[in-house]
């Protein structure tokens, strides 16, 4: 049975975003006043801008999807999949375990928040694919990776891996028939 969890964004990123972008365009607009049109310094910004903003639009998660095979975690362009069968553990966070998350390279708020953060509490780093700084769910696969995502409703998706990870046990590591 496949199960999609769609992002919501949040007034934070919302407003983030917004401020990024008008910033970038007024520096931008600053540069072509100061150096005029056709310059060399306002085609290297615009250049450089477009390529990070582009870099991280590429990245911007979806939605998550589970199904019997793989948890997938769908972005513009990339995607995550965590076969059924490697998932460790699912978990619900609440936003004071991310407290001392902070990221190292990827987005805090401009679109969202996903990229690879670094966790001081743990000393270990995760991904986070996220576009509200709340209603986490953290995916730990048997390789020690954590995932955290979030979703409208974090229960039906916690409660969706782990049907999932039922079906999929109950199906390849069967009792075997022992009868004569």
């Amino acid at each position: 049975m496949e199960e999609i969890f769609k992002y919501k964004f949040d007034r934070r990123s919302k407003r983030i975003t917004t401020i990024v972008i008008v910033a970038v365009v007024a520096v931008f607009c600053v540069i072509l006043w100061l150096f005029g049109v056709g310059g060399y310094l306002s085609a290297w910004f615009l250049f450089f801008v477009l390529a990070v903003a582009a870099l991280y639009m590429l990245s911007i998660p979806r939605y998550v999807k589970v199904d019997d095979e793989a948890v997938e975690i769908h972005c513009v362009v990339e995607l995550t999949r965590i076969h059924i069968g490697d998932v460790k553990s699912v978990a619900r966070l609440d936003a004071d375990a991310m407290r001392y998350v902070f990221p190292l390279l990827g987005s805090y708020g401009f679109f969202g928040y996903y990229g690879y953060y670094y966790d001081l509490k743990e000393w270990q780093t995760i991904k986070i694919y996220a576009k509200r700084w709340d209603d986490f769910v953290q995916i730990e696969d048997i390789y020690e990776q954590k995932y955290v995502v979030s979703c409208p409703d974090p229960q039906q998706l916690v409660d969706a891996v782990n049907r999932s990870r039922e079906n999929y046990l109950s199906q390849h590591f069967q009792e075997p028939d022992r009868r004569p």
